[in-house]
């Protein structure tokens, strides 16, 4: 983009691996949107199907508004980090390949980040299958429960300021799983003016190629971007807006890492692997990082206001009994034990 054109308010980034049956839909939803000010940069990453030729088609029909790159796989994480550094919009926004949106989900975003000066803007999404059948849905009640603590890691229905990322260097872990965690514990956090919307206008398609699919290995764990994260937001400690809601999301994210998304990862990867089995050694080395980082990193994680079973009731009883328990098990350092006992009869 020249000195003399005018920068786009958003610049959408979306990643594109073999994605062809899906991609007419995804952009479709996107050039419908109500707000119309955006560029977007679509990164092939090494697409073996005929996605590479869609991309150019759709470059051609639209040549000021979006950039395609075509690029050896390098996977997700490092596809969305080389778009970040060539966006030029005041807003980022990511959109997957897949996905798709009401109207006016865009412009949702952009006036609340608008009216608010606002780094970050959190709405919901819903996880569809490829029906369009409603899996789950990820909301923010707020509007019922100001006070909800609940937080999202995902970037899906999220809204960031171009300069707060690059400004405190918040980039994607690459070739990682749960890359998306250490991404937002920044970026939630450290956000100023942050805004929650009670909406959900996002679809996410979960489809059988999906990472929940593939085997939940040490090396694709982000044990080191997670460890740096929270240090970051440790050094940066005057300008996170919600230190107890900060708290308590670390440690959902890693009471469900341990105990929901682990068996999770196995029990899907049962159906593509023949034989394949937990791996103790890595609930070994998750519960140790747990219980090296979390005491280190929030020391006053066993004061938290939002963890107890009868607190915040608007979350589902495994949530606030997982957290809680989680707590107790830090606190009295019995956390890999229990987690063995625990694996040996859900496995």
């Amino acid at each position: 983009m020249s000195d003399t054109q005018k920068k786009p308010a958003v610049s959408v980034i979306m990643p594109c691996y073999n994605t062809e049956k899906y991609l007419k839909k995804t952009m479709d939803s996107l050039f419908a949107q109500t707000f119309s000010d955006f560029e977007l940069i679509m990164v092939d990453d090494g697409s073996t199907d005929k996605t590479p030729e869609l991309l150019d088609s759709y470059k051609s029909r639209y040549p000021d508004v979006i950039t395609v790159v075509h690029r050896e796989n390098g996977g997700q994480s490092s596809a969305r980090n080389l778009a970040l550094d060539m966006a030029a919009g005041e807003y980022i926004l990511f959109w997957d390949s897949d996905d798709y949106a009401e109207l006016d989900y865009m412009e949702a975003l952009v006036s609340a980040a608008r009216a608010n000066d606002s780094d970050a803007v959190i709405s919901g999404s819903h996880y569809i299958d490829e029906n369009g059948v409603v899996i789950e849905n990820l909301n923010y009640p707020v509007d019922r429960f100001p006070d909800y603590p609940l937080r999202r890691l995902s970037p899906h229905g999220k809204l960031y300021r171009r300069d707060f990322l690059n400004r405190h260097g918040i980039r994607f872990a690459p070739g990682k799983l749960y890359e998306d965690n250490p991404f937002n514990f920044k970026a939630m956090f450290l956000a100023r003016n942050p805004v929650i919307l009670p909406v959900t206008r996002h679809y996410q398609v979960v489809h059988p190629g999906s990472s929940m699919a593939s085997r939940l290995t040490s090396d694709k764990v982000p044990f080191d971007a997670i460890e740096d994260a929270l240090s970051y937001v440790n050094e940066h400690s005057s300008e996170i807006n919600d230190r107890n809601v900060y708290e308590f999301t670390v440690l959902s994210f890693i009471t469900y890492f341990i105990f929901l998304g682990n068996r999770e990862h196995m029990q899907a990867a049962l159906h593509k692997y023949r034989g394949c089995k937990y791996s103790p050694e890595l609930i070994r080395e998750l519960c140790i990082f747990a219980q090296r980082v979390i005491p280190q990193k929030l020391p006053d994680y066993g004061k938290n206001p939002y963890v107890g079973i009868f607190r915040g009731r608007e979350l589902q009883l495994r949530h606030r009994l997982g957290v809680w328990l989680f707590v107790r098990l830090l606190k009295t350092h019995t956390l890999y034990p229990f987690a063995r006992v625990y694996y040996f009869f859900v496995r």
